[in-house]
């Protein structure tokens, strides 16, 4: 009777855990997320700014967060990952604050969205590590992929509120009410973080030779072209809604309303995608092949059917990154090197945001296609995902039968 009940407790602590840190890290894409919305109510109201200046705030926040998650990747694994997720809400929330004064200084919104992208990118490898240290070995696959859902939940959230807030208020309010959630989220966790023991201190470089593997580096390069399209979608598809319906800055909620189903129908495709029995890598490849095709349809969609292939797209989009972030990186879980590898992962996946964040202005501005040729670029980079996950799955299994 008193085992039972010891093991009750402690399976109630390892829950409120999990969601502890899938709470942080939702809110954490208030953070990382608002800029898309406030880029729209920024073009109206600033004549100074332009598709290539924007582009290239957001591509700064990107290769900060880049950067951020190679450094951090590999230095937090010496840390309670539970105080790394706090001090990251918290300067992300100094930076949201500091950009809410920054209007059309171009050089402001840079700096404030570097500093911004360096504190986001402690988040999501403390994140998976937090996880994998409080999971029992047979519940980490499985956990690691409803954790995925987290940010999927708080980009549509955010997405939601951010747009109603830059409606209401203006520009402005898209940072300051992201600051004031971030920081709330920080020091509640601060206050609520558990005890961690802190692994022996380790030689860093046999640690970097022991994350780049085949598996690893491949998942890597899968990331990097599939974050092209992920951060594609989430930073340029309010502005296509916002252009192509022409719409004004007061009607920024009729867009937020359209883009806050997107992650929703990404949640349930990666709950769908958790319960079906098979390996989790191919049916990552099949839904990437899937994506491809929801974007030739959605390139010959209109109105409420454009909406329905975007949210098709969401739907298979989804499940493989969640795989790549985060259930492939936990698999090394007894090597001691999950925030490592995530941070590797996630890091090569930001490589590719900062790239689309130039991308996409230049082939507004230039090809004639105008947004289809946007569209048809993620079309061939999901399938070009497909093979890269494919080739990550069979290094694993080369890699498993020479163990």
């Amino acid at each position: 009777m008193k085992g039972n009940m010891v093991s009750e407790v402690v399976s109630l602590r390892e829950k409120l855990a999990f969601w502890n840190i899938y709470s942080s890290y939702a809110t954490y894409y208030f953070g990382k997320v608002n800029l898309g919305i406030v880029i729209p109510a920024l073009l109206a109201t600033f004549a100074n700014l332009s598709l290539y200046t924007v582009g290239l705030v957001s591509s700064g926040f990107f290769f900060a967060y880049a950067l951020g998650q190679f450094l951090h990747g590999q230095i937090s694994e010496k840390y309670n990952p539970f105080v790394y997720i706090s001090i990251g809400l918290i300067g992300s929330a100094i930076a949201n604050a500091f950009l809410g004064f920054c209007g059309g200084f171009f050089i402001l919104l840079f700096v404030g969205e570097v500093v911004d992208g360096l504190f986001q990118s402690m988040g999501w490898s403390s994140c998976v590590r937090a996880n994998s240290l409080i999971q029992k070995k047979h519940k980490r696959e499985k956990s690691s992929v409803v954790l995925g859902t987290s940010y999927q939940l708080g980009n549509s959230i955010a997405w939601l509120i951010s747009a109603f807030v830059v409606a209401r208020w203006g520009w402005q309010a898209g940072f300051w009410v992201a600051s004031f959630l971030l920081f709330v989220r920080g020091i509640t966790l601060w206050l609520s973080k558990p005890e961690i023991k802190i692994e022996p201190k380790r030689i860093f470089l046999k640690q970097i030779k022991k994350t780049l593997t085949p598996p690893i580096v491949f998942g890597g390069i899968g990331l990097c072209l599939l974050n092209m399209v992920r951060f594609g979608v989430i930073s340029w598809i309010p502005l296509y809604l916002f252009q192509s319906e022409n719409l004004v800055v007061a009607d920024m909620g009729k867009v937020g309303l359209k883009v806050f189903l997107l992650p929703v129908a990404g949640i349930l495709g990666t709950l769908i995608y958790n319960k079906i029995k098979a390996d989790k890598d191919i049916l990552a490849i099949i839904s990437c092949v899937l994506l491809s095709f929801s974007f030739i349809a959605f390139m010959f969609s209109s109105g409420f059917l454009a909406v329905v292939m975007l949210l098709i797209g969401s739907f298979f989009l989804y499940g493989p990154h969640v795989f790549l972030v985060t259930t492939l990186p936990t698999r090394y879980a007894d090597e001691k090197i999950v925030a490592s590898s995530t941070g590797f992962i996630d890091g090569m996946g930001y490589i590719g945001t900062v790239l689309i964040g130039l991308i996409v202005p230049f082939l507004l501005v230039t090809m004639n296609a105008g947004w289809h040729s946007v569209f048809i670029l993620w079309c061939v980079l999901s399938l070009i995902v497909s093979i890269s996950i494919g080739i990550s799955y069979k290094c694993l299994k080369k890699q498993k039968m020479l163990q």
